[in-house]
């Protein structure tokens, strides 16, 4: 009995754990939402956020709640828009998808001297902002590149250049991007490809190309989706009807459609 009563008496102790573990399991467990699993098994797995959300998984979950609409993966194209829809029950929408867009394309900018930093944009943006005169306009050195998975991105006489046939629209690019000069658009909208807020002297003395802040992209819009920021052009994507009328009249060619 000496031996037995301590046998018996962890038996218990673990036959008790057990019991309460297993309440516990069934009691205090999340519940699985299987439409957002299925969902979820649907997606690429990129988990680049392009869509909006944090992740696959957050924006299978936003899926399945009725918040998202199921054609927003760019990764995943249409044939993944197409099979959400109809785990979803719901109709897919024409899947426009989103390419990197780079809000420069001043080839014509001046040098203002010679860099000896490493080559990364990185580095030359906390290096005296590296070797452009201008302040807001790409450095050149593709860190964009660098991260592209799928190889969508070039660096062409010293300015980012994506191939929209090539990108998936994930956004990485943009992340590492210390000038914040990539965006992530719908293929073929018109897109300001320029930063640049001095004024009009300022911004010529630097470079050729970019935008002059004169308002006439502006006063030509029929929807109103274009307006003034801080002395630059800045497009409503959501007013845009694509007509084309802000990059018809823009004097310097600040304003196009980048991948049309």
């Amino acid at each position: 009995m000496e031996i037995l009563t301590p046998v018996i008496i962890t038996a218990a102790i673990g036959l008790l754990a057990g019991i309460l573990l297993a309440a516990a399991a069934k009691f205090l467990a999340v519940p699985v939402d299987e439409k957002q699993t299925e969902i979820r098994e649907l997606l690429p797995g990129a988990n680049c956020g392009g869509c909006g959300y944090s992740g696959c998984d957050g924006y299978a979950a936003a899926v399945a709640s009725g918040e998202a609409a199921p054609n927003l993966c760019s990764p995943g194209g249409a044939d993944t828009a197409k099979a959400i829809a109809a785990a979803i029950g719901a109709e897919c929408g024409d899947m426009v998808p989103n390419v990197a867009v780079v809000s420069c394309h001043g080839r014509n900018s001046k040098v203002r001297g010679s860099y000896n930093g490493a080559a990364s944009c990185a580095a030359a943006a906390n290096l005296n902002g590296g070797p452009n005169a201008c302040r807001y306009g790409c450095l050149g050195f593709g860190d964009c590149a660098a991260v592209c998975d799928n190889g969508a991105i070039t660096v062409t006489d010293g300015v980012a250049a994506v191939d929209p046939a090539m990108c998936l629209g994930c956004g990485k690019c943009a992340a590492v991007c210390p000038r914040h000069l990539i965006a992530m658009a719908p293929l073929g909208a018109p897109a300001v490809l320029c930063r640049n807020s001095d004024k009009a002297p300022a911004t010529r003395a630097v470079c050729t190309d970019g935008c002059l802040g004169c308002g006439k992209c502006v006063r030509v819009c029929p929807s109103e989706a274009v307006s003034l920021v801080g002395g630059v052009a800045v497009i409503d994507s959501g007013k845009c009807t694509h007509c084309g009328k802000c990059a018809d009249n823009c004097p310097v060619k600040s304003i196009a459609h980048p991948y049309n």
